[in-house]
């Protein structure tokens, strides 16, 4: 993902880079522009700054007088510019080529811009909602309200219970790892637990970003569980001379961890994400 437009020099580019966005289920939103073309400047920012609100969503620029980019113009008849054509994967059809306009723009119009990539943009992917046993969806529902109670034993008992049901929902392992955290937090759970459910929830995010390697939140519960494991708690049980380095490992997973998340993620997420980067970072600056 470019928050910056991405300006295409030749066919082999250009084809790599939808093939990269049909893979990823992105939208592609293209800019046919000359260099001489006044209105293709005065259009270019506007175009620029629709890249930066949609990071999801792929933003080409393509020269329709570059030597190895005439093809490209030609195969879609552009005899205007600028024109902006809209490509968008068919989410029925696997097999059909993201090749294929959905929607064209031709001139320097703002609003138009405007109307096609808000009715077209791609944003940052969400796990599907439902699980496949009706069984297990009331667990999580009565997981989710024990949560929001405070009540996070019952809710790792539910969790559980749905897991077992579901064992390849990547949110299951997400919604336990988050419960074990608020456990580790909570001084009325007893020390020696607290240490054992470390562990368990670094597990849980680790099995939550395997399932679902494209969603940002689950890489923020990485992070938190990761964070945990380098507290004065957690490191207690470590030999003196080996906390330092423990600590720094632990601190650069969550980084890593983290820098995933801000890729992978917008508005809450994202910011939530980016905040834990920057205190991480100071850790790791006095580690």
């Amino acid at each position: 993902m470019s928050k910056q437009p991405i300006e295409i020099t030749s066919v082999s580019d250009w084809n790599t880079t939808l093939r990269a966005a049909k893979a990823s289920g992105q939208t592609v939103i293209v800019d046919f522009h000359a260099l001489w073309c006044g209105p293709c400047k005065q259009i270019a920012p506007i175009y620029a700054s629709f890249a930066a609100q949609y990071p999801f969503t792929r933003f080409l620029r393509v020269d329709v007088d570059g030597q190895d980019t005439k093809p490209i113009a030609a195969k879609y008849q552009i005899s205007a510019m600028p024109t902006f054509l809209v490509f968008k994967p068919n989410p029925s059809d696997p097999n059909a080529k993201i090749g294929e306009v959905v929607e064209t723009l031709k001139g320097a119009d703002p609003q138009g811009l405007r109307r096609i990539i808000a009715a077209h943009a791609s944003h940052a992917y969400a796990p599907k909602g439902g699980l496949p046993a009706a069984e297990a969806e009331e667990a999580k529902k009565k997981g989710n309200a024990a949560f929001a109670e405070g009540r996070y034993k019952d809710a790792v008992q539910e969790y559980t219970k749905a897991i077992e049901l579901a064992p390849k929902s990547g949110v299951l392992y997400a919604n336990r790892a988050l419960a074990y955290i608020k456990l580790i937090q909570s001084q009325d759970t007893p020390l020696e637990e607290r240490k054992s459910l470390r562990p368990k929830a670094v597990q849980d995010a680790q099995r939550a970003t395997d399932l679902e390697e494209r969603w940002g939140k689950a890489w923020v519960r990485m992070a938190e569980a990761l964070l945990l494991t380098t507290d004065e708690e957690a490191m207690s049980d470590i030999e003196e001379s080996r906390r330092a380095e423990g600590r720094k490992l632990g601190l650069q997973g969550a980084e890593e961890a983290l820098e995933n998340a801000i890729r992978l993620s917008e508005g809450k997420v994202e910011a939530e994400a980016q905040k834990m980067l920057e205190d991480v970072h100071k850790l790791l600056a006095t580690t």
